[in-house]
Parts: C-alpha cells; sequence; structure tokens
C-alpha cells in the first residue's frame, strides 16, 4: 500500500512553520520578533508558546510517517 503523500502548499506551510518558529525562538537578542513583550503579567511568552507550537507541528508534518508501515 502507499504511503499518502503531504499535498505541497502544506508542505510549504509547515516549513515556513518550522522557519517561523525557529526564528522567533532564536531571538538573537534584537527582539525585532517579539510580539508579546516578556514583561507583560500572564501574557508575556505566549509568542514563544505559539512558536513551539508552529515549530512541533511543522516537523510533524515533514516527517511523519503513516501507521501501517513498518520502516
Amino acid at each position: 500500500m502507499a504511503e499518502p503523500r503531504v499535498p505541497a502548499w502544506k508542505a510549504l506551510l509547515a516549513l515556513a512553520a518550522v522557519l517561523g518558529g525557529l526564528g522567533v525562538l532564536a531571538n538573537s537578542g534584537v527582539a525585532a520578533l517579539e510580539l508579546v513583550p516578556d514583561a507583560a503579567p500572564l501574557f508575556g511568552n505566549l509568542d514563544e508558546a505559539l512558536a513551539t507550537v508552529a515549530l512541533v507541528w511543522g516537523l510533524w508534518v515533514l516527517f511523519r510517517r503513516s501507521a501501517g508501515t513498518s520502516r
């Protein structure tokens, strides 16, 4: 049985999510990508949390395999 392929638009979106997530999490001290200031109470780390979710989702989409394969 053939393994289902990821559509091209979804692969590009996943790649953009990975690159964007890495860009926000790398944050080389410039704070140009800082959407919410880290000093804001309760909401300070929401941008980093969203970047982590985007990174994990993108990697999952790009590297997942179907459950039926034994490779």
